[in-house]
């Protein structure tokens, strides 16, 4: 617990308890205002569609500037529902700490209902903060309070890797023995609402001391990093290198095909990329592919459980456990967390591109026509195996008109400059919506534009 004594000396004890569906621990806000908002009278048909395509993309973006030593210049948050209610969640947090800014971001993308990414909201950021706590108070002694000294990169990954698989055990495995002890029904069906269903959980640390940013995936939202190029003479270019810090977690993945035959030899767990029919193999929750089938029986024969599968013999067959990697970042970077809604429209090259052409168009003068994906200011060289477009039978081509980096992205993977497919997209309603797009978070991080990381005591 020294860790949490820490948190209380740094005077952060109360910026713990976070909503379920964000956490903003900074003071300046911008974005969307509601004068934004006003729908004005169009002459055209594609103008009015625009101007409704508008509200929708921009109803729930949200954009926040961190104190000055965090690192990090500024935050754009945005997200749009396919099912309903929506089922992913999102938290951020910017917390002071005596050697500068711890930060974190979170995307949660639930399956089989809301119970698990709502949890993950509420739970996820403030454990990690409180184990990291505990790692960084060992390292400088427990009566520290100036965090000198950083523990090494590979035990913040282990203290990652720890916490994301003790709060799966909180979901799956810790209420089985008060239900177990009580008669009652409804206790079993409240406290396994998180475990009956399920979330991806994709979460990046930023610490303002080292310029480290750890980034851990369960599931198959993804993390990119976008990097200005630079010449000979360090010049900026104008173009950006992409780099993927996660690798989606599904069946199609030939790492967790391997690790799974060799989890289960006898048994056929993977078909057509889903991993015992699920798109993703590792997951929070989904407790039917985690419980012995002794478990399930009893869950079903005294709690309203459910049946157990037929094809259920070793379980588990999903981990929360999560692949983390660990990122110098440099001056101008900038970090996209999207949950795989956006990745079903737009490869990582299309996406760092597109906040390229985001940031170019702040400059005075800069032209507003629509682009195609080999205008973008990114190399091309990813294949393109994306499958919404395809889907609506339409090309690619993108605009950049809002002003936030979030939207930008929603709006350019939900329709780009094609305001007839956009409002047709946005118009549709659950169920129906799901066939054609799912729900889409996206959170871009702006990293400042010189190496100036100060202490939050300064």
């Amino acid at each position: 617990m020294a860790g949490y004594a820490v948190l209380g000396l740094w005077g952060a004890t109360g910026l713990l308890y976070l909503t379920t569906e964000t956490v903003h621990l900074d003071s300046i806000t911008t974005g969307h205002q509601d004068g934004h908002q006003k729908i004005r009278r169009q002459e055209t048909a594609g103008a009015v569609h625009n101007s409704l395509a508008d509200n929708e993309y921009r109803r729930n973006e949200k954009t926040r500037l961190p104190p000055p030593g965090s690192g990090i210049s500024r935050y754009d948050v945005s997200y749009f529902a396919s099912n309903e209610p929506i089922e992913d969640r999102h938290a951020e947090a910017v917390l002071p700490v005596p050697s500068g800014y711890w930060s974190l971001f979170g995307v949660y993308d639930g399956h089989s209902g809301t119970d698990t990414s709502i949890w993950l909201a509420e739970n996820l950021l403030p454990a990690v903060t409180g184990a990291l706590a505990d790692l960084y108070s060992k390292v400088n002694g427990a009566n520290s309070i100036d965090l000198a000294h950083q523990p090494p990169p590979s035990e913040v990954e282990t203290t990652l890797k720890n916490t994301f698989k003790r709060l799966d055990d909180d979901i799956v495995n810790a209420p089985l023995k008060t239900i177990f002890s009580s008669n009652s029904r409804h206790a079993a069906v409240t406290l396994l609402a998180p475990a009956y269903s399920g979330s991806c959980a994709l979460l990046s640390f930023y610490d303002s001391q080292s310029g480290l940013l750890y980034t851990a995936l369960t599931g198959d939202s993804r993390a990119v990093l976008g990097r200005p190029t630079r010449d000979e003479t360090s010049n900026l270019t104008g173009t950006y290198t992409v780099h993927a810090l996660t690798a989606d977690q599904n069946g199609w993945n030939p790492s967790e095909r391997e690790r799974l035959e060799a989890e289960h030899p006898d048994e056929t767990t993977v078909r057509n990329g889903r991993v015992m029919g699920y798109g993703m193999s590792r997951a929070f929750g989904d407790a039917v592919l985690k419980w012995s089938r002794e478990v399930q029986d009893r869950l079903k024969r005294e709690y309203l459980g459910r049946s157990p599968r037929p094809d259920l013999l070793t379980p588990p067959y999903l981990t929360a456990e999560p692949v983390v990697t660990t990122t110098q970042i440099l001056p101008g970077d900038f970090l996209i967390l999207a949950s795989d809604g956006l990745w079903e429209a737009l490869t990582n090259e299309e996406a760092v591109g597109l906040i390229g052409l985001w940031k170019d168009m702040r400059s005075p003068g800069a032209d507003p026509l629509p682009v195609v994906p080999s205008e973008l200011p990114v190399p091309q060289t990813e294949r393109d195996g994306t499958v919404r477009y395809r889907q609506w039978g339409a090309e690619k081509r993108f605009v950049s008109v809002d002003e936030n980096a979030a939207t930008h992205l929603l709006r350019n993977a939900l329709g780009g400059a094609d305001s007839d497919l956009a409002a047709a997209l946005l118009s549709m309603k659950a169920p129906r919506s799901r066939v054609y797009r799912d729900d889409i978070t996206a959170v871009v991080v702006f990293f400042t534009e010189d190496n100036r990381r100060g202490s939050a005591q300064n």
